[in-house]
């Protein structure tokens, strides 16, 4: 299961008023719906914490990658970019 796992937050000024809600799913938001699918690997996806091209007021969670692996455990696959995963084994 590939996750969106990074909480962010937008307050962008063509985004006006900015919602109070986050865009994607808080780490913890994952992993608990990881764990409620029972999903057999947990991939988070849509965070990076240096991203030069980020929109002004785009904000995410605080090491999103951590947090998601602390919350969702034995299920965590967290891939470097361009990595694969093998779903075989």
């Amino acid at each position: 299961m590939f996750l969106p796992a990074n909480g962010a937050v937008v307050d962008a000024p063509h985004l006006q008023p900015p919602s109070p809600l986050p865009a994607a799913m808080a780490p913890i938001q994952a992993a608990a719906a990881a764990e409620i699918l029972d999903a057999r690997c947990a991939v988070p996806m849509h965070y990076e914490a240096e991203q030069p091209d980020k929109i002004a007021g785009y904000v995410e969670v605080l090491d999103p990658e951590n947090e998601f692996r602390t919350h969702a455990g034995r299920r965590a696959h967290v891939l470097a970019v361009g990595e694969w995963l093998d779903l075989a084994t």
